[in-house]
């Protein structure tokens, strides 16, 4: 990732605008808003995320598993969470099937899926808005507040061993490693994304509560 402390083009090339740079996020969360508290404002991913390489374990490609690109649309979810602009690609089998579960996350630059690669790019653009798919914590409960589908969705999470199970799935696990029921109910509600043999929690914090104007 390349890093910045403005998100203007011009202002980018300013003395003291560029950030560095950073080839591994050991720790998504913790790392993102360290960026985040040192001013980071646009961060360019180098390479694409490649979700049409990856699949089960016959798959090729030197992401076979899926561990990268659900690294990388886990440190996307956050950089999203803090506000932070995002320059990256991302590549989807054609026809971008299951590019709306993906929505919430900042736009990409461009999205790579055969014939519908630019209608996807553009409405994908068009319908992103702060916290379209976000979470928040409150005294005993989860709630996620979701408008990926144009419709709004409210779930409510109240059970203390379902919050826990979502912890690491925060920064990505494989999915060998869920129970095969909170797998199951979690991909059912489009809560977790399976990129390869990964699964990671698509919802991000929603650290400033939207006024409902601001929001479809």
């Amino acid at each position: 990732m390349t890093l910045w402390k403005d998100r203007d083009p011009a202002a980018m090339r300013l003395p003291g605008m560029y950030a560095g740079t950073m080839d591994r996020l050991d720790d998504p969360l913790t790392a993102v808003s360290s960026l985040a508290a040192s001013g980071v404002q646009f961060v360019r991913l180098r390479d694409a995320v490649d979700l049409a390489a990856v699949g089960g374990a016959d798959a090729d490609g030197a992401d076979a598993d899926g561990a990268a690109a659900a690294a990388a649309l886990v440190a996307v979810r956050e950089l999203t969470s803090h506000g932070i602009a995002v320059d990256w690609t991302i590549r989807m089998p054609a026809g971008a099937a299951g590019w709306q579960q993906l929505s919430h996350l900042y736009p990409p630059a461009a999205v790579l899926c055969g014939s519908e690669s630019e209608n996807v790019t553009t409405w994908w653009r068009d319908s992103f808005h702060a916290a379209k798919c976000g979470y928040r914590r409150g005294p005993g409960f989860l709630e996620i507040r979701d408008r990926r589908t144009g419709s709004f969705r409210r779930t409510v999470i109240r059970s203390a061993r379902s919050d826990q199970a979502i912890t690491p799935l925060l920064r990505g696990v494989p999915a060998a490693s869920l129970g095969e029921a909170a797998t199951r109910r979690y991909l059912e509600a489009d809560l977790v994304h399976r990129a390869g043999q990964f699964l990671w929690w698509a919802p991000y914090l929603i650290r400033r509560w939207p006024l409902s104007t601001t929001i479809p």
